[in-house]
């Protein structure tokens, strides 16, 4: 079984960098939770032409950050399309954190319904489980977790008869999404 856990994706397709403005308050890429997002004042025209390196950089100290100090609500961050994307619980302290100490940068801030922990307890338990799916005729090949999406994404070939029960053990907190795998 391979076991992949992501916590910080740095995906660097800082390439095509568009603009995005302080006053516009949606993301059409990727909503938060609630459809809310916030963003730094280094949103301008300026972000298609950031540093990529600069990004990465930034986007490093925030999850560090976000990780050590802010744990209950960091999801995670990543270097996207437009800046960096941080996706946590809505938090005024981490939002008024990142909005001081990157203003110049352009960070997007998005709403998520599950924090890093969480994702992290959910991939856990699955991977802890591994011999009871077994038992019960599915066949675990691989466990990862995705804070952009909120989810534990379990690989399997046996998907149709884990989803009803995946269902049933895992009925309350950030959802396991199957997809079908073969064994690596």
């Amino acid at each position: 079984m391979r076991r992949v856990l992501v916590t910080l994706l740095l995906g660097l397709t800082v390439g095509a960098l568009t603009a995005c403005t302080a006053s516009d308050t949606s993301s059409p890429a990727s909503p938060g939770a609630s459809g809310g997002t916030v963003r730094t004042g280094g949103c301008g025209a300026s972000a298609s032409s950031a540093d990529p390196e600069r990004l990465v950089d930034v986007a490093g100290q925030i999850g560090t950050r976000g990780e050590a100090d802010f744990a209950a609500v960091f999801a995670g961050a990543r270097v996207g399309d437009e800046g960096v994307e941080v996706y946590r619980k809505p938090s005024a302290d981490l939002d008024a954190w990142v909005r001081s100490t990157f203003a110049t940068s352009c960070v997007i801030l998005h709403d998520a319904r599950f924090s890093a922990p969480e994702l992290a307890k959910r991939y856990q338990q699955v991977g802890d489980d591994t011999t009871y799916w077994s038992e019960q005729g599915v066949h675990v090949n691989s466990v990862s977790s995705d804070f952009v999406r909120g989810v534990v994404v379990v690989g399997t070939q046996e998907v149709d008869k884990a989803k009803p029960l995946f269902a049933a053990r895992y009925a309350d907190g950030p959802p396991v999404e199957l997809v079908n795998e073969a064994p690596a």
